[in-house]
C-alpha cells in the first residue's frame, strides 16, 4: 500500500521436566510458517467519569500486514476474518460446525447440490449501505477471475479460494477454461437471495464457507479504488468492526463498525494491533506478564515455563489440532530424493515420538490428515521403522548411510522441531544431516527453487484447514500440487517458466502447464488426482469417505511431503478477557463476543 498511514481438545497439558530439559538443550523457540498471525493482546479500561463504564480496550500484536484482501494468501486475510469482514456464515464458538453471519437462514436442495441463502435484511457495510446478494456474487466473481488481486509468488499472495468448497464452475473459470460466468454457480436471485450451487453434494460446504476466501468485498470501493481499497481512508467492510487507522509496517486500530446487524454482541470499543516484523516469537510474553497485553501467542520455551508456574499455569489456553508439520521434498539438480525409496527410508526414520516430546504443542504427526477428521482412518498413517529405513539405504547403495549425501533441512526459523528431526536421522540412519535456517524471505524463494546439485533436502513448513477430507486430501497438499512436486527437476523448471510466461493467456498457460503435468507427473499422482475426483463426485456419504482415505494412503506413500506432527496452538489468556473461543482455524478466535472484565480489588 502507498500510504505511510491509513486511518481443549487436551486442555493445557503437563510435561515432565525431561521434556523441558530436552526442549532447552536443542535451543527452544516458536514457528509458524503456516499462513496465521500470531496474536497478543492487551486492554485499558481508563478511569472514566462517574458511572460511565470504563473503555473497553483491547491491544493485540500481529505479524506485520501489508495487506488484509481476503481473496490473497497473506497473514492479513486471517485478520479479516478475525472481524473486519463476515461472510454468510461463521464458525461456532469450537468450530465444528457454522452459526448465521449475513444470512439469517438457508435451504439445501434435495439431491444436496443447490444451496440458497437468505441474507439479513439489516445486514450493512460500514459505510450504511445495505449488503445484498450481489454484493456476494461480484465478490466471487472477482475471487475466481485469474490474477485479481494477486501479488505473486507461489504461495503467499496466490489467490486464497479453496477447491475443497467445490463450487460448480469455479475451478474451470480460475483456471481460465471458461470465461462464461453464467457457467459458474453463483447466482444473486434478487437483493436478499444468493445461490450456489456445488459440483456434488460436499458435506464440508458450510464450513469450507467461513474461509476467508468467502469473504465479501464492497465491490463498489474495490473498483473506484483498485490500487488502495484497503486503505483506511477508503475501505468499507461489513464485519463487526471496521479499520479505523492504518500505519505502515507499525500499527492498526479497529472501531466497531456503526452499521452491523448485532451491535449488542459488539463489546470492545476499540482494538489496537502492534504490527511486528517477522512474527511475535520471541519476547512476546514479556509485555504480557508486565499486564501490558491480554493474550499472546505462545512458543515453545514459554508454554514450558508458564505451565510449570503455578499462577500464570492458568492462564494458558489450547486451540486443539490445529495444523500439521510436513517436510516438503526440495527440487534439485542432484535427483537423488526423486526416487521414492531413498524419500520412504527418510520418512521411516524419523522418531516422531521423540520429536513431539521436545516440543509441548505437538503430538506424533503420521499422516498428513489431522486426526480429528470425522472418520479418521489409521491405516493411512507412517509409522516409524528403522530397520526397514536402513534396509532401503543399503539397497540404494548407501549401507550404514556410508556415502549418502548430506541432508538439509531449510526452515524459515530456528526451531526446535527442526533439531529433533534432523537428529532423528543422524541417530537412526548414521547420515550427516543439518538444519540449514534462512530469513522467511528467502525461505519463500529457495522452497520453489531448483537446488544445486550439492544441495539435498527438504523445507519445513506447517497447515491448517478445515478437519474434513474434502479440505485435508483436496485442498491442503492437493492432487494439483503433488503432481507438481512429483516432476523431475529439470521438467519443474520448464514448468516454472511457463507459469511465468507474460506473453501467453490465461488459457494457454494453463493448457501447456495441463499438458506438462499430464506427460511428466508420477502415475501415483495421476491416480491420485483421480480418487480425489471420484470422491468429490460420490454421492454416497461411506463411498465419498472410504475414497478419501483411499487417497490419502496414496499420497502418503509418495512422500513427496513428510508428516511430522500435529500441532496444538497455545495462548496466554488474561482472566479479565471474556467471551474468547479459541477454534481450530488460523484464525484463532473472532473478536465479535470478546469483552473486558473490570479487574477484581
Amino acid at each position: 500500500m502507498g500510504a505511510s498511514r491509513r486511518s481443549a481438545r487436551h486442555g493445557s497439558r503437563t510435561r515432565r521436566s525431561a521434556v523441558a530439559a530436552v526442549a532447552v538443550a536443542l535451543t527452544l523457540s516458536g514457528c509458524t510458517l503456516f499462513a496465521e498471525d500470531a496474536d497478543s493482546g492487551d486492554s485499558s479500561s481508563g478511569d472514566g467519569d462517574g458511572d460511565a463504564a470504563p473503555e473497553q480496550v483491547l491491544r493485540l500484536s500481529s505479524s506485520n500486514l501489508s495487506i488484509i484482501d481476503p481473496q490473497v494468501v497473506t497473514f492479513g486475510m486471517w485478520m479479516s476474518a478475525k472481524g473486519i469482514f463476515e461472510g454468510l456464515v461463521v464458525q461456532n464458538d469450537d468450530g465444528t460446525d457454522v452459526a448465521p453471519g449475513v444470512a439469517e437462514s438457508w435451504e439445501v436442495s434435495e439431491d444436496g447440490l443447490t444451496y440458497t441463502f437468505n441474507l439479513r435484511e439489516d445486514a450493512k457495510w460500514s459505510n450504511g449501505d445495505p449488503v445484498t446478494a450481489e454484493d456476494f456474487e461480484r465478490s466471487y466473481e472477482r475471487l475466481f477471475t485469474p490474477g485479481a488481486g494477486e501479488t505473486g509468488g507461489s504461495t503467499d499472495g496466490a489467490n486464497s479460494y479453496q477447491s475443497a468448497t467445490n463450487i460448480k464452475g469455479a475451478a474451470d473459470f480460475l483456471e481460465g477454461a471458461t470465461d462464461d460466468w453464467s457457467e459458474v454457480g453463483v447466482r444473486a436471485v434478487d437483493e436478499r437471495v444468493l445461490e450456489i450451487e456445488v459440483e456434488s453434494p460436499t458435506p464440508g460446504f458450510l464450513l469450507a464457507m467461513t474461509h476467508p476466501s468467502m469473504l465479501p468485498l464492497h465491490m463498489d470501493t474495490v473498483e473506484e479504488h483498485p490500487q488502495d481499497w484497503q486503505e483506511a481512508e477508503h475501505i468499507v467492510s461489513n464485519g463487526p468492526f471496521v479499520v479505523d487507522v492504518w500505519v505502515t509496517n507499525s500499527s492498526m486500530e479497529l472501531v466497531p463498525n456503526p452499521h452491523y446487524w448485532d451491535p449488542d454482541n459488539v463489546h470492545l470499543d476499540r482494538v489496537e494491533i502492534a504490527l511486528l516484523e517477522g512474527g511475535t516469537t520471541g519476547a512476546a510474553t514479556v509485555p504480557y506478564e508486565n499486564d501490558e497485553v491480554d493474550i499472546v501467542g505462545l512458543a515453545n520455551a514459554d508454554i514450558i515455563r508458564m505451565e510449570s508456574d503455578p499462577e500464570l499455569a492458568e492462564h494458558v489456553r489450547v486451540a486443539p489440532s490445529v495444523s500439521y508439520v510436513y517436510l516438503a521434498t526440495l527440487r534439485s539438480e542432484n535427483p537423488l530424493l526423486e526416487d521414492v525409496d531413498i524419500r520412504r527410508a527418510l520418512s521411516l526414520a524419523l522418531d516422531r515420538t521423540y520429536i513431539a516430546s521436545v516440543t509441548p504443542d505437538g503430538e506424533p504427526g503420521r499422516s498428513l490428515v489431522l486426526g480429528n477428521v470425522p472418520g479418521y482412518d489409521d491405516s493411512i498413517e507412517v509409522d516409524e521403522d528403522i530397520e526397514e529405513a536402513q534396509r532401503l539405504l543399503a539397497e540404494a547403495g548407501y549401507p550404514d548411510g556410508e556415502g549418502f549425501p548430506e541432508i538439509n533441512l531449510l526452515a524459515g526459523t530456528s526451531n526446535v522441531d527442526v533439531e529433533a528431526t534432523v537428529d532423528s536421522w543422524r541417530r537412526n540412519l548414521g547420515i550427516s544431516a543439518k538444519a540449514d535456517t534462512v530469513e522467511s524471505g528467502v525461505l519463500v524463494e529457495r522452497r520453489w527453487a531448483v537446488q544445486d546439485e550439492d544441495y539435498i533436502g527438504f523445507y519445513y513448513g506447517s497447515f491448517a484447514g478445515t478437519p474434513d477430507w474434502p479440505t485435508m486430501v483436496g485442498s491442503l497438499w492437493s492432487p494439483q500440487d503433488i503432481q507438481e512436486f512429483s516432476l523431475p527437476a529439470d521438467i519443474w523448471t520448464e514448468y516454472q517458466e511457463v507459469q511465468a510466461d507474460g506473453d501467453l493467456s490465461i488459457a494457454e498457460r494453463n493448457a501447456e502447464m495441463a499438458a506438462i503435468l499430464d506427460e511428466h507427473a508420477s502415475d501415483d499422482s495421476h491416480e491420485l488426482a483421480d480418487l480425489v475426483e471420484q470422491a468429490m463426485n460420490a454421492d454416497d456419504e461411506a463411498e465419498r469417505e472410504a475414497l478419501f482415505i483411499q487417497a490419502a494412503q496414496l499420497r502418503e506413500e509418495q512422500h513427496l511431503m513428510i508428516p511430522v506432527l500435529w500441532k496444538d496452538r497455545y495462548f496466554a489468556v488474561r482472566p479479565t478477557i471474556q467471551g474468547l473461543n479459541l477454534r481450530p482455524s488460523s484464525d484463532a478466535y473472532y473478536l465479535k463476543g470478546v469483552s473486558i472484565a473490570a479487574e477484581e480489588q
